[in-house]
């Protein structure tokens, strides 16, 4: 079972009784809610954060639709699961959240309050996170294993500032492997993208692709078929806050000596 202790649950929730109800349940989970995003940072937030889950009281849905549907669409954030609540069922109100929001989880309220529902609150999370998230075990022995052939070129590519040519090379790789592991090469491919947008000046394309990479790569082992892992996030991360400080205007000044090489051993 994927571990919940430490992370974080996003409610869009006003009413008291609800958010005794959400604070139960992350109690359970060894979980911290956060109760605002920044709308104009949303996506990034939810990113960065990688919460179990996004909680949506209905009542609220004017507020927060806007916010819920740039989460849902964006590749960086779409597969955190959403659990829509209100206080009844009603086919129109439930027809409706899963044309705007995406919802992924839908429950009523009152009998939940009441105890009469099964699952908890707690559990859906739990079961929302198994099914998104890799099996960590199937990972844990893939991870034992020898790269492939394709994924060191592509490293090797990576090393050599080669990183539209990486990107190609572990795409390859990703499509061939069916396990969990193939979430390392996506994590990398993606940085190298990333790195490939910096070197052209893209702002906007560089921070996407970090974004995106975080879901992959965040979750790894610190070695993976003897690659670095906790160094590269580590190298990745620096590159994007020197990017963030610099700005959209001042990619130009940014110090490509930062755009360091993957450490592995073959």
């Amino acid at each position: 079972m994927t571990s919940t202790k430490g992370r974080k649950i996003i409610a869009f929730v006003k009413d008291a009784p609800l958010r005794q109800m959400v604070e139960k349940a992350a109690t359970e989970l060894e979980a911290e809610v956060v109760w605002r995003l920044d709308a104009t940072q949303v996506v990034k937030q939810v990113a960065e954060m990688r919460p179990l889950a996004i909680l949506v009281h209905l009542a609220m849905l004017s507020e927060v639709q806007r916010m819920i549907q740039a989460i849902k669409t964006s590749p960086a954030t779409r597969r955190i699961p959403v659990i829509a609540f209100d206080t009844h069922f009603d086919d129109d109100i439930i027809r409706q959240a899963a044309v705007t929001i995406y919802h992924d989880w839908y429950f009523n309220v009152r009998e939940v309050l009441a105890g009469n529902v099964l699952p908890t609150l707690a559990d859906m999370i739990r079961m929302s996170v198994d099914e998104t998230e890799a099996d960590l075990q199937e990972l844990l022995d893939q991870c034992a294993q020898p790269m492939p052939p394709l994924v060191q070129r592509g490293l090797e590519e990576f090393n050599a500032g080669e990183y539209y040519e990486c990107h190609e090379t572990l795409e390859t790789a990703w499509m061939e492997e069916s396990g969990p592991v193939r979430d390392v090469y996506r994590g990398i491919l993606q940085v190298a993208v990333a790195y490939y947008q910096i070197q052209r000046g893209n702002y906007n394309g560089a921070m996407k692709m970090f974004l995106r990479s975080l879901q992959w790569l965040e979750p790894l082992p610190d070695q993976c078929q003897g690659i670095g892992i906790g160094r590269f996030r580590a190298d990745a991360l620096q590159v994007r806050l020197a990017m963030e400080a610099l700005g959209p205007e001042r990619m130009k000044d940014f110090d490509r000596n930062l755009l360091k090489p993957i450490t592995y051993e073959v």
